[in-house]
């Protein structure tokens, strides 16, 4: 129940207005009388009240001073003013001190009764926030090491923009200056501990944990989080200075980090838990790094150090080195064979120059920078396979009846181990669907489905049904029947594929911002184009870029 305040100089109708409506109507519990404002002031010094109404022209203090004064002191007070003049003036200080109503003299009871209930609703309305923000934080509290696991996992997967990583930080109460210097460990769990009952090895986690905290605890600070491959990854940070492993938020300088000192921490962690545990762990741990900027790409190296280096080895403590981040010899991708215009686009539509400076380019890449490296070979036949696949099916026909006997040897998997005989099988059978292709084009309506598919492909960002039709004289209606008769995908959606494939490679391979590739993709609305993203991928452009 509310308490309830009526302040005027007037007091016969003071006493009027306090006991001639019904206030316990509206859930007001009890009403104070005040004929000045210091009275009503005293009152509110001594009495819970959670409403006041006031007159405004009073002698001495008036009413807009008095609920100046009020939220002064008491601003979740809701205050309603009562004027026997309708002057512009009133109101707008009534306003600047958030009044809950202005009203008219004479008031009639129900107009009373009407504004007090809306500032009843507007208090509940309040404290129901409050609560829930007190809710959230408590619950935010309770969950920390968990919402702190879950960003941890983030970082090791993907950059986030620093505003929103240092909100993030402080949601969960960590003091982490960005660019701070930090060691990354990982850590696998062997054979003993997968042994035994799912509570069993989930308590052992949980103590092979504590070991970590304990022992890290003299100077450093651990914040780890169980990866996708049941891998544990700890980040290891500088203790706060007067704040012994602590994470709370505050400004304290950080202590130095001593490579020496942590890998000998990191021995004696093997060492206690093989102790006192009676199993194995393998641990690998990283360089000095920079937070959060490098986390990712030390963790991916972390990850092949485990695959490469410690393999099926078991108790194993293997430190990287400056030199070994320094190893520019990893394999990667063909950059060439995903880069628009796709090869499969190409072939699918029949656009014999394009694929060939298409081909060009891919032998290009793998002549000058692999060389007769037969993992590269294979990614570039397999690649070409699934996009001659591709764009037979799509056509209608059966791989098959394109590539004769070649089909059969593919069956039997790639025969050749060079780049030059990977581009004579390429050749053969190229040639082998080109002629398929060429004898069906002979069908008026292959032919304007190629022309059509070929105009879009290189009027991306301006095509349309309207402008492909006008290239191929065609009425629209007509030509988006035969296009989804032919092809079983309407004009549009075959469009809208097409951009979004281009727009998710330029994401992936270039610094552009969104709106210049929306542009470029055909979308001058940038937030339409975002929908559209999202709709396709599930994540917004930027959310796919980040990942």
């Amino acid at each position: 129940m509310y308490q309830l305040l009526i302040v005027d100089d007037q007091p016969d109708l003071v006493e009027d207005l306090a006991t001639n409506i019904d206030w316990s109507s509206i859930g007001i519990s009890s009403v104070y009388q005040a004929h000045s404002a210091n009275e009503a002031l005293d009152t509110m010094k001594m009495t819970q009240i959670d409403i006041v109404i006031t007159d405004i022209r009073m002698p001495g203090i008036s009413g807009l001073d008095l609920i100046e004064a009020i939220k002064a002191s008491w601003s979740h007070v809701k205050c309603i003013l009562l004027s026997g003049y309708n002057d512009f003036e009133y109101a707008q200080r009534a306003l600047q001190y958030q009044a809950s109503d202005y009203l008219l003299k004479p008031v009639e009871d129900n107009e009373l009764l009407e504004a007090v209930q809306k500032a009843i609703g507007e208090l509940e309305q309040h404290w129901l926030e409050i609560s829930s923000w007190q809710k959230a934080i408590s619950s935010i509290k309770a969950n920390l090491p968990i919402l702190r696991s879950h960003l941890l996992t983030t970082l090791l997967h993907k950059q986030l923009p620093q505003e929103q990583l240092q909100k993030r930080l402080s949601m969960v109460e960590l003091l982490i200056p960005l660019d701070s210097p930090c060691y990354m460990m990982l850590l696998r769990m062997e054979d003993y501990f997968y042994e035994q009952s799912e509570q069993d090895s989930s308590l052992l986690e949980y103590a092979i944990c504590n070991i970590a905290e304990e022992i890290f605890d003299d100077g450093y600070r651990l914040w780890h989080v169980k990866d996708s491959y049941g891998y544990y990854a700890f980040l290891i940070l500088p203790a706060l200075q007067g704040e012994k492993g602590s994470f709370a938020a505050d400004d304290s300088a950080v202590s130095a980090l001593n490579a020496e000192v942590i890998e000998q921490k990191a021995a004696h962690l093997q060492h206690y838990v093989k102790l006192y545990l009676k199993g194995t762990i393998s641990l690998v741990l990283s360089q000095q790094l920079s937070f959060p900027q490098q986390l990712t790409s030390v963790y991916e190296q972390l990850l092949r150090s485990f695959r490469q280096r410690i393999g099926s080895e078991r108790d194993f403590l293997l430190t990287m080195h400056e030199e070994r981040a320094a190893e520019s010899d990893d394999a990667d991708c063909l950059s060439e064979l995903y880069a628009p215009p796709l090869l499969n686009h190409l072939l699918e539509i029949g656009q014999w120059d394009a694929v060939e400076e298409k081909l060009h380019a891919i032998f290009n890449e793998l002549e000058q920078k692999r060389g007769d490296s037969h993992e590269h070979i294979l990614e570039a036949y397999y690649a070409i396979v699934s996009s001659l696949s591709y764009a037979i099916h799509k056509n209608k026909l059966r791989m098959a009846d394109c590539l004769g006997d070649e089909f059969n040897h593919m069956l039997e998997g790639p025969r050749f181990h060079t780049i030059a005989q990977l581009r004579v099988w390429l050749d053969e059978v190229i040639q082998a669907y080109k002629r398929v292709l060429s004898e069906r084009s002979q069908d008026s309506r292959t032919g304007v489905i190629q022309k059509v598919q070929e105009y879009a492909a290189q009027h991306l960002t301006e095509a349309s049904l309207q402008s492909l039709a006008d290239h191929v004289f065609l009425n629209a209606s007509y030509l988006s029947k035969i296009y989804k008769l032919e092809t079983g995908e309407g004009i549009s959606e075959y469009l809208s594929r097409l951009r979004m494939e281009t727009a998710a490679h330029l994401l992936r391979t270039t610094n552009e911002k969104i709106y210049e590739i929306s542009v470029k993709v055909g979308y001058n609305k940038t937030s339409y184009f975002i929908k559209v993203f999202k709709d396709r991928y599930g994540v917004t452009p930027q959310e796919y870029r980040d990942q």
